[in-house]
């Protein structure tokens, strides 16, 4: 699991490919059970997740007004869902959607950072 310290970004495939490991990670250890655990990651990867959005606000902004809206609200979307399963993880109560969560986290990132690479090669 990657639940070493966020490292340092930086704009490219380096910290996509961080994002995209450690956001897989998350069904398989919601699976388990763990919530101490899954808020621990899920809480590492928010937080990667907001630099990463942050570093990369420069590029968003060169895009054409209605594409950044939708890459933005994208970046949003993504946070709200991993907040939300922070949350879940933390209250450990039954039911629990954490599962669900996390593999719409998953999902969410894989696309996120699809878009985001195929919006930044277009330049």
């Amino acid at each position: 699991m990657t639940l070493d310290p966020v490292p340092e970004f930086y704009e490219g495939p380096a910290s996509h490919l961080y994002l995209i490991e450690t956001a897989r990670e998350l069904p398989a250890i919601a699976n388990k059970g763990d919530h101490v655990r899954l808020s621990l990651a899920a809480s590492a990867l928010l937080e990667a997740f907001v630099r990463h959005a942050e570093d990369e606000r420069h590029l968003v902004l060169r895009l054409p007004p209605i594409t950044a809206r939708l890459v933005e609200n994208g970046q949003q979307r993504v946070v709200d869902r991993l907040v939300s399963l922070v949350l879940e993880a933390d209250l450990a109560e039954a039911p629990c959607r954490c599962v669900t969560l996390a593999d719409e986290i998953a999902s969410l990132i894989d696309l996120q950072i699809m878009s985001e690479e195929w919006d930044q090669s277009d330049r």
